[in-house]
């Protein structure tokens, strides 16, 4: 860690709020007077993540929020998934016929509404070393590794090697396991509307179901759509396999 700061005028923590870089912000605590903290707002976020995140920006001496506009970019590009079905995306429809629903692969939205704005920032502000809290025992992570320089930025995932076991001990031992969302996997919420990264979110949408139902409804309803597009854009499939 020490190292790491030394090669470094500006150095920057990826903060979601999640577990993850929670832990990475005690652990850096000897060096947050060195260290930009940047929460990504996309505009889309749960009552409690804004809270928290004021918790947190009155005990950082300097705390950046980088201000996207996840809804407005949904209502005009469609709602993120892991499958996707062509005919409904954009092109899609202006080749074929135009449908209830639009849809786009997580990737361009997660690009548009989370990388591509921090990276921005993280250029302006003359950030030359990034701390996250990105581990190998994810499901989904950057190709990027900690130590791995790109594009004349260093990057240092403090916890990389973690399992989830031991960054759940470490909560519980320096008494950050303070709220009920931080057991889960996606501790971090991020945007509440997503309907993309299914396979991991179960107890993520449990949890909206139990804090926030009138959300987990209007999720279901647009699951729904999406579940029918597959099934429209599949049915060949399933057609050819019973010749």
């Amino acid at each position: 860690m020490q190292d790491f700061y030394n090669r470094h005028r500006k150095v920057a923590l990826m903060f979601s709020g999640g577990k993850d870089s929670i832990v990475c912000l005690d652990l850096i605590k000897n060096y947050v007077d060195r260290t930009v903290v940047i929460w990504n707002n996309t505009g889309a976020n749960f009552p409690e993540i804004v809270d928290y995140m004021e918790k947190v920006k009155a005990k950082v001496p300097f705390f950046y929020e980088i201000k996207t506009n996840q809804p407005k970019s949904i209502a005009e590009n469609g709602y993120p998934v892991d499958v996707l079905p062509l005919n409904f995306t954009e092109l899609g429809q202006s080749i074929t016929t135009k449908k209830t629903i639009k849809l786009r692969s997580y990737f361009d939205c997660c690009a548009e509404n989370f990388w591509f704005p921090c990276n921005e920032v993280v250029k302006s502000l003359g950030i030359t070393g990034i701390i996250r809290g990105q581990r190998l025992a994810e499901s989904h992570k950057a190709p990027i590794r900690s130590g791995q320089h790109e594009d004349g930025i260093e990057y240092f995932f403090p916890i990389e090697s973690w399992s989830d076991a031991q960054v759940m001990d470490y909560l519980e031992s320096h008494n950050l396991l303070d709220d009920e969302r931080l057991k889960m996997g996606h501790s971090s919420l991020d945007c509440w509307n997503c309907t993309a990264y299914l396979g991991d979110s179960e107890d993520r949408m449990k949890y909206v179901k139990s804090k926030h139902p009138e959300k987990f409804e209007e999720l279901k309803i647009i699951l729904k759509e999406i579940n029918d597009a597959i099934k429209i854009e599949t049915n060949g499939i399933s057609k050819v396999l019973e010749i």
